[in-house]
């Protein structure tokens, strides 16, 4: 009786167990997998629904993803015909204006397939991501942006280079537009590799440090007016990538002000060779 009662608990505890994990990893950065109708009728019900729910919802929101990557694509011809009349406008001021507003609408939408983009990995591998923060890092540099890499020797983990690549290159450029003397920093937990981008700009108020990482949202005064401020779509696009690889995005306090935005993402090995980190 007692190995019929524990063989009968497994049985119905098993798929309740892998519904429940399901359910809790479901989103919309990979293609969901089906999950195996088995145990009770009540439970077979439950994950067949679940299955068709799964896919209804891919589907749509790969048809959203679609239609909105074809009108931002499709709004960039317009946009260079309107580049190409306004080179023949005589008053230069008006031209000026002109050709600002375009550059605008421009990087609007280069900003917005960007972030269309942003949530779907490519080739996942293990990658040093030690040499990839001094890469970005060192771009930046040759740029004129003072910017410095201060960390570990190497800490390896999985992921896109290339989506690793933009997420941080975007933290680094809204560090070094909005902040002074940008830093990197790579050290690891027990079981994560953790990067602070820290800046000495203004900051971000602790209320509004949630919103600023939804697209769109900006917390700098007159952003509006001034074509180099971006359209608050870096922050959206680092949180999505980083997410995608099962990681976490923070903004949190600089001691002393300024803002740190903090990456963590899990570690491809333990064992790395550090330097000495400042602080």
């Amino acid at each position: 009786m007692f190995v019929f009662s524990l063989w009968a608990a497994l049985s119905l505890t098993r798929p309740l167990t892998n519904f429940a994990k399901a359910v809790e990893s479901f989103g919309l950065d990979s293609i969901p997998a089906q999950l195996q109708e088995t145990g009770p009728e009540e439970v077979r019900k439950a994950t067949r629904a679940f299955n068709r729910m799964q896919r209804r919802i891919a589907e749509m929101a790969s048809q959203r993803t679609r239609m909105l990557t074809s009108v931002s694509h499709d709004l960039r011809t317009p946009i260079t015909r309107m580049r190409l009349r306004a080179e023949y406008i005589e008053s230069s001021d008006t031209k000026v204006k002109l050709l600002r507003d375009l550059d605008q609408m421009e990087a609007m939408v280069r900003g917005c397939l960007d972030y269309l983009r942003g949530g779907f990995q490519q080739e996942v591998v293990t990658l040093d991501l030690a040499s990839l923060l001094q890469a970005v890092v060192d771009q930046f540099g040759d740029m004129g942006a003072d910017a410095r890499y201060d960390g570990v020797d190497h800490l390896s983990v999985l992921g896109s280079p290339d989506d690793l690549e933009r997420a941080f290159s975007n933290l680094i450029d809204n560090a070094v537009k909005y902040g002074e003397s940008p830093e990197v920093r790579l050290w690891e937990s027990d079981d994560a590799a953790v990067v602070e981008v820290v800046d000495r700009g203004p900051g971000i108020p602790q209320e509004k440090r949630e919103s600023m990482l939804e697209p769109f949202e900006r917390g700098d005064v007159g952003a509006s007016s001034n074509a180099n401020a971006g359209f608050g779509l870096g922050l959206a696009i680092a949180r999505g990538i980083v997410e995608a690889h099962g990681g976490r995005l923070t903004l949190d306090e600089r001691t002393g002000g300024g803002l740190i935005a903090r990456v963590s993402l899990a570690k491809a090995e333990l064992e790395t060779k550090r330097n000495k980190l400042s602080k």
